[in-house]
């Protein structure tokens, strides 16, 4: 962690240039009041549609929200979870509370018919299926003369 709080004095601004990392907070390190965790994601690109799966552990579905704005996949999750345990004879109370934000945005390498999307969600991962409008249309090689 400290390693990252002081890499922009040694590496400038290079950092800026890289693409986003599955993780972030919360990949595997205790999450700061108010910081949203980044789940890991898989993304298939089949030849009728975009299969992403992302990680949501501990998520009910439920508290899922799923979004495409212009050609962004949107994913979005809160988990709060409140426990309490009493021991009146041994005088004490426990009362804990967690809450875990999770985002990720996935750019859309093709456009996708919106209206046909489906997300499923089981065992902790969400699977979004988005079928493609068209085919990639083929490539064609320009000679430069």
């Amino acid at each position: 962690k400290a390693f990252r709080e002081t890499a922009p004095f040694f590496w400038g601004d290079r950092r800026a240039w890289a693409l986003p990392e599955a993780g972030g907070a919360g990949a595997g390190e205790e999450l700061a009041v108010g910081e949203t965790a980044t789940p890991y994601v898989d993304i298939k690109d089949k030849k009728g549609e975009i299969v992403v799966a992302a990680d949501l552990p501990g998520v009910e579905k439920g508290e899922i929200s799923i979004n495409i704005r212009g050609d962004t996949l949107e994913i979005s999750a809160e988990k709060k979870k409140e426990k309490e345990e009493k021991d009146e004879e041994a005088g004490y109370i426990r009362r804990e509370r967690s809450y875990t934000r999770f985002y990720r945005s996935v750019p859309l390498p093709t456009e996708v018919d919106k209206e046909k999307v489906k997300a499923s969600f089981e065992n902790g991962v969400l699977k979004v299926e988005l079928p493609k409008t068209k085919e990639g249309e083929e490539v064609k090689k320009i000679e430069v003369k």
